[in-house]
C-alpha cells in the first residue's frame, strides 16, 4: 500500500488508521462500502497535497503513485528526488524518515 511508504510512521496502515492520523473528514461509519471508498479518496488526495507540499512537485499523475507503490521504502526519498527536479529540501526527508 502506498501510504506505508509515506506514512511510516503510523501505528498500522488500516484505512480508519489513516483517515485518523491526517485527519481527514469522516462520518463516522467505517466498514460501509460507500464511506469507506469517500474515506478512501479523501486519504488518496490527501497523499497527493502530501508529496506536492513536501517533495515540491506540481503535479502527481497517476503513474507516479502507480511507480511509487513498486518501490521499496528505503528508496522512497530517491524515488521523489529525482522525481521533483530538484526542488527537493534535504530537511524535509530527514524528517520523514528520521522520526
Amino acid at each position: 500500500m502506498t501510504a506505508r511508504l509515506l506514512y511510516p510512521e503510523t501505528p498500522n496502515h488500516k484505512l480508519e488508521t489513516l483517515v485518523r492520523y491526517k485527519n481527514l473528514r469522516t462520518d463516522g461509519i467505517h466498514h460501509r462500502a460507500l464511506a469507506d471508498a469517500e474515506m478512501t479518496a479523501h486519504l488518496w488526495l490527501r497523499m497527493i497535497e502530501d508529496i506536492k507540499g513536501i517533495y515540491g512537485l506540481k503535479n502527481v499523475p497517476f503513474g507516479l503513485m502507480q511507480k511509487l507503490s513498486r518501490i521499496p521504502k528505503k528508496k522512497v526519498p530517491e524515488f521523489f528526488v529525482k522525481h521533483s527536479k530538484g526542488i527537493h529540501k534535504e530537511i524535509k526527508l530527514k524528517h520523514l524518515y528520521n522520526p
